[in-house]
């Protein structure tokens, strides 16, 4: 134990003295907030490798509200967080926001402390000590706090339809780990008793463990109508996270009956396999308070259909491409919706939800695209989201249900094979900065793409040392765009970039290397331990350590 004391206090030195400047006078902000990050960040082992195929984690999907004592693995906690809301292969996160305003937070609770979740760089971070696992209902040994950060989305529905999404692929993976998990937000301002920020509002808090009795299915394939019985493709969670294609335009093509019914089935049908231990279908999505009030509509070039859950079938509402009209009841964008093969438009039964808060309908609306996003990556299909709708009386009467004031369409998705243009990516990114440099300094760096067809371009910047910048732009082919960072140790960093045009394609990758040199400084180690002892007693991780340095 001592041997690990003195190692992490040689740690501290270390850190310490690289925050010295040339003149040997102590940086007091930079040491606590390195020490601060030493002490309290905690990596997460890689995610594991989860085969199952993606129909069947979604027809596992189901809630379970008690667990055995037995904890969760870190291996199998961080596969989850990964799933949730991590970063890609491609630098995206794990779920979609067409605004890219990803305002969710996750709390970790466990029976030590409560973590952060830090996406960017895969890890926890200490949040509070002590035991929270009372907040909320159920005993299991992790909770999950779902937060919306006001501060990066100001619109609390936008955030709560992200928040149904990230929780989706809790259901998926941890079902397929044979985890449990369910979601609730009874008691959800339990949160507050961590001490949030006021920036943060809790909106969900999601249970998970192993289940008090293992899972027990039995294939029953959904009755056979006028839509195809559901089937598994080839990718699982993973691939379909990682192999999301998200595009503005598609090549009008007609899709073929199945895949038009598994894109329905996903966004709100009805499990082919029969839960024995509950003695029914689970639905493809949850419901926090047992209620299910959306309709499913979709359109393609021959009409507008309802999807019917209960049967898995649809029934053709008006004939005729609306796809046009639906268009023109939306707020303005980028995105050619008359183009998309498929447009699935869900839509809010007041008359059913009117007496629950309206946040938990966006969170199911998040869930209902989350889906749809996932099924249409495992159909090598692409897809998008638009929540801007101008008009909702306009939406309504181009899907032919003008008189049907009850039905709030929430979001339009449209879906259809990518658009092949002869559009021409952009070049690789051409870098300007220091290769050398000195921590706590702010350094200026210059970035610089051609679009041989003229297109404005955004940057992508991973800077090396956890920080990402996500396609920031728009910017003008061949301009100069700068931006400043700031590495706080020392060490020789690898910063990559690669531009993409307003098209979607992008360049290959650029890289550019600094060094943050080690400051060489005399030390009296002993003056040094007093001094740390002496200026930073409120420091209790590192008082802790000297306390016992010195005992020893």
């Amino acid at each position: 134990m001592k041997k690990k004391i003195l190692g992490v206090f040689i740690c501290m030195l270390l850190i310490y003295t690289s925050v010295l400047p040339a003149t040997g006078k102590l940086n007091n902000e930079d040491f606590v907030e390195n020490i601060s990050t030493i002490l309290n960040k905690y990596p997460l082992p890689p995610p594991l490798s989860v085969d199952m195929i993606l129909e069947e984690s979604i027809c596992r999907r189901m809630s379970w509200r008690s667990f055995t004592s037995e904890s969760v693995a870190d291996e199998e906690l961080s596969t989850i967080l990964w799933a949730a809301y991590g970063v890609t292969e491609n630098g995206n996160r794990s779920i979609f926001n067409p605004k890219g305003t990803y305002s969710p937070i996750i709390y970790v609770i466990r029976s030590d402390a409560t973590y952060k979740y830090n996406a960017e760089n895969h890890s926890l971070s200490l949040f509070k000590t002590g035991n929270y696992l009372h907040l909320g209902q159920y005993e299991p040994p992790i909770k999950f706090g779902l937060v919306w950060d006001m501060n990066i989305e100001p619109d609390e529905l936008i955030g709560m339809g992200d928040i149904g999404k990230l929780a989706q692929n809790v259901y998926f993976d941890a079902n397929a780990l044979d985890l449990g998990a369910i979601t609730t937000a009874i008691n959800v301002n339990d949160l507050y008793e961590l001490g949030l920020p006021s920036n943060e509002k809790p909106e969900i808090i999601m249970s998970l463990g192993h289940p008090s009795q293992p899972y027990d299915f039995t294939y029953d394939p959904l009755p056979e109508d006028n839509l195809p019985q559901v089937v598994n493709n080839t990718l699982s969670l993973e691939e379909a996270i990682n192999n999301r294609l998200i595009e503005n335009s598609w090549d009008n093509s007609p899709l073929p009956l199945l895949e038009q019914s598994q894109v329905m089935w996903c966004s709100y049908g009805y499990s082919y396999l029969w839960d024995n231990i509950n003695n029914k279908r689970h639905r493809t999505l949850p419901s926090a308070v047992a209620v299910y009030p959306f309709k499913i509509y979709a359109a393609n070039q021959n009409g507008v259909y309802l999807y019917s859950h209960s049967t898995h079938s649809i029934s053709e509402i008006v004939s005729g491409d609306r796809r046009e009209e639906i268009n023109n009841s939306l707020a303005q964008h980028k995105i050619d919706i008359p183009s998309a093969s498929l447009i699935i438009v869900p839509c809010y039964n007041t008359n059913l939800g009117g007496a629950y808060n309206i946040n938990l309908w966006y969170y199911e609306n998040g869930a209902i695209i989350n889906n749809i996003l996932l099924e249409t990556a495992a159909l090598t299909l692409s897809s998008n989201v638009i929540y801007d709708i101008s008009d909702e009386a306009d939406l309504r009467s181009a899907l032919g249900i003008s008189s049907q004031t009850n039905l709030k369409p929430l979001s339009v998705v449209p879906v259809g094979n990518p658009y092949t243009s002869p559009n021409t990516p952009p070049e690789v990114p051409e870098i300007e900065g220091p290769s050398s440099g000195v921590a706590g300094i702010s350094y200026n760096f210059t970035f610089n793409s051609v679009d041989p067809d003229g297109d404005d371009v955004y940057y992508y910047i991973i800077w090396g040392d956890g920080y990402i910048e996500k396609w920031i732009g728009p910017y003008v082919s061949g301009e100069d765009f700068e931006i400043a960072h700031t590495y706080s140790k020392k060490k020789t960093y690898t910063i990559e970039a690669k531009a993409r045009d307003t098209f979607g394609d992008e360049s290959f990758i650029a890289n550019h290397e600094i060094t943050i040199p080690r400051f060489r400084t005399s030390i009296d180690f002993n003056q040094l331990i007093q001094h740390l002892y002496e200026r930073f007693p409120n420091i209790l991780p590192l008082k802790r350590y000297l306390l016992d340095l010195v005992q020893s």
